[in-house]
């Protein structure tokens, strides 16, 4: 979609009450889910709108069995970090942190040799239920990071520190994607008030939570972002400011996808950070493993605040950085478009995401464990 006037600038697009699932803004274009309806009256708006495909079409393309192999269930996501820690039990500890909607684990691999070090670092995944690929990262690094807990520089973090690896928060709402024609679903599974279903997990945070109220974080049941009747309203964001609040991380990062973006806050706001320090610190770290995964197979992600993909109030890093004043990031994983299959990539593309992301993820564990106390 593109703008025909000037009077209706794409960016007004955000804070437009339509309902809209935006998935791409770009100066020149926009790339969205739409209904008819939405379509005929953006185009009354002055947008010109080009259907680029169906979304039958868009998930006979890409939604196929062969996509499907290769992704975790929750059920095998839970069988292999079991795997894991019984496998290496002097290094690695499964912990079920919480319980989703509808009665799940919310399961978090603890890596470290010991106990109660004030140097600990997180990573999350799957806060949204189609993003699937951010539940294979996150699960990847903790494979890694046991497979290599002999040699430097893992095992001198695993001896200083611990590593906490939560690669999918959302079970519920990815167990409903894997189900014939929800493939595209964002939220998790809470019934609201009126009969529609789900909550934006990352709008569902306590920081800023409720301030804004536009289409990428909407007071709306039904939308695709609706934050929750109130803040930590959810079992599954609840157990995430629960094990935030006793481990005390001195970092976060989140995965999600799609855009190859490594976000840093606010999101709420255009503003800056305000302490120079800490705002230097994150958009070097972020400029750092920019670098670093372009080094691996030559992929561009794109390092900025996060406003400035579109505003968002409620979500994990402007909380973990608002409450706790930690270096904190969200990495939007493969792929950069729609066109590339957007929120469903294909399996064959797990491992080159992965290993690009590699040397990021490890650099962010290093900046965290070996800061000087």
């Amino acid at each position: 979609m593109t703008s025909t006037s000037a009077r209706s600038p794409l960016a007004r697009l955000v804070a437009i009450p339509l309902g809209l699932d935006l998935w791409e803004l770009h100066p020149d274009h926009a790339v969205l889910q739409a209904d008819e309806a939405q379509a005929s009256r953006l185009e009354a708006m002055g947008y010109a709108v080009e259907q680029l495909r169906l979304s039958e079409s868009y998930l006979t393309d890409f939604a196929t069995e062969s996509a499907v192999t290769g992704y975790h269930s929750a059920q095998t996501l839970e069988e292999d970090l079991r795997q894991l820690a019984d496998d290496n039990p002097e290094i690695a500890e499964l912990h079920e942190i919480g319980h989703s909607v509808e009665g799940r684990p919310i399961l978090a691999l603890r890596l470290g040799e010991r106990r109660g070090s004030s140097r600990k670092v997180a990573f999350l995944g799957c806060h949204h239920a189609r993003e699937w690929i951010s539940v294979e990262v996150p699960f990847l690094l903790a494979e890694d990071l046991v497979a290599n807990a002999s040699a430097d520089p893992v095992r001198e973090w695993l001896q200083r520190g611990e590593i906490w690896v939560a690669p999918m928060v959302n079970p519920d709402g990815h167990e409903f994607t894997r189900t014939p024609g929800n493939r595209l679903w964002r939220k998790n599974r809470r019934r609201n008030r009126d009969g529609t279903v789900g909550v934006d997990l990352n709008r569902n945070y306590g920081y800023m939570w409720g301030t804004l109220d536009i289409d990428t974080s909407s007071h709306t049941p039904a939308d695709e972002t609706y934050v929750g009747p109130r803040a930590f309203s959810e079992p599954e964001s609840r157990a995430v400011r629960d094990l935030v609040a006793r481990q005390a991380f001195g970092g976060v990062l989140t995965y999600h996808s799609y855009s190859q973006l490594i976000l840093y806050p606010w999101g709420y706001t255009d503003e800056p950070i305000v302490d120079e320090t800490d705002h230097r610190e994150m958009r070097d770290l972020a400029g750092d493993m920019q670098r670093l995964i372009a080094g691996v197979h030559g992929e561009t992600y794109t390092a900025q605040q996060s406003s400035r993909l579109y505003p968002t109030a409620g979500d994990t890093t402007d909380w973990t950085y608002g409450e706790y004043d930690v270096p904190s990031f969200t990495v939007e994983l493969r792929p950069a478009s729609a066109l590339e299959g957007g929120f469903i990539l294909p399996a064959g593309q797990i491992q080159p995401c992965w290993e690009e992301n590699r040397p990021a993820a490890h650099a962010f564990i290093g900046h965290v464990l070996e800061k000087p106390a």
